[in-house]
């Protein structure tokens, strides 16, 4: 049995063991009816199947288990912690500093490394993930990557003295939602899926 396996298994039992009621008012989830919760992540719907915990896509085929087991994670750890309004960075966090190499390789630098030299591409690349703009560095979008999980991605596209950069960066009330590990893995999901569009936006002759 995969390690993937084991968790998912674990965290649908959690949640069987949680309120319905309680577990949409505090992760910002929708009742769809007596045995369904409706969960949107990253422009994507899911269906989370209650009491039993199976994830599926918009089209009922079952979730991979690595998306799975970060939506249960979110619906069975949320507070309903109201946002704070302040953006910070990952090694802000709790237990962000011990995560924050694998944060940098796995969510900055494909960031980087794609919208860097065509920052504007950001822009279009996160509309297909609910994203809106922001008044921040040469380009910059703000994800709600969860209900209650804002994350902002920005890009200076560099110059003649500077080289290209980008940050990520989460509001206050993040750690009432998912742990360190947690919050790297929805946000290098984020950033395979902006690095998606963009790319296939190129192969179009779309990018800007």
């Amino acid at each position: 049995m995969s390690t993937y396996k084991v968790a998912y298994d674990a965290l649908r039992e959690r949640l069987a063991g949680l309120d319905m009621a309680t577990i949409a008012e505090r992760s910002g989830a929708r009742v769809l009816g007596p045995d369904r919760i409706g969960l949107r992540c990253l422009g994507a719907d899911y269906v989370i199947r209650y009491p039993d915990g199976l994830v599926l896509e918009a089209d009922g085929q079952p979730a991979p288990e690595h998306d799975a087991i970060l939506l249960l994670l979110y619906l069975t750890e949320s507070t309903g912690r109201t946002l704070d309004g302040a953006w910070v960075a990952f090694e802000q966090l709790p237990g962000g500093a011990g995560y924050s190499a694998s944060f940098r390789g796995r969510v900055v630098m494909p960031l980087m490394r794609t919208f860097g030299p065509h920052p504007t591409a950001l822009l279009a690349a996160a509309a297909g993930l609910d994203g809106e703009r922001l008044d921040l560095g040469d380009a910059s979008v703000r994800l709600p990557a969860l209900p209650r999980v804002p994350v902002a991605y920005v890009v200076w596209g560099g110059d003649d003295e500077f080289p290209p950069s980008a940050n990520v960066v989460f509001d206050a009330s993040v750690e009432g939602y998912l742990d360190a590990e947690a919050v790297t893995v929805l946000a290098e999901l984020a950033t395979q899926r902006l690095v998606g569009a963009a790319n296939l936006a190129a192969e179009r002759g779309e990018r800007t």
